[in-house]
């Protein structure tokens, strides 16, 4: 995998990233974060940059530890 943050325009993420939201259209940005991102402070993935509205986060269902965020407006 990635030793990164990865982050795509929630249209551009790949589908099976997409497919985790039921927000309906209202995300912004997706995001794939490493295990070892997990715990350090990432200021611009709090809520109000990443999400205006809501940061909702899932466990990757192929790759343990890593986790997806999706951002929404609202």
């Amino acid at each position: 995998m990635r030793d990164y943050i990865k982050v795509w325009r929630f249209h551009d993420a790949p589908e099976e990233f997409k497919n985790l939201s039921d927000n309906g259209g209202d995300e912004d940005w997706v995001a794939l974060i490493p295990p070892w991102f997990i715990d350090e402070d990432v200021p611009w993935l709090d809520s109000g940059s990443f999400g205006c509205f809501c940061i909702d986060e899932y466990t990757h269902p192929d790759y343990p530890g890593y986790k997806i965020k999706i951002g929404c407006h609202a």
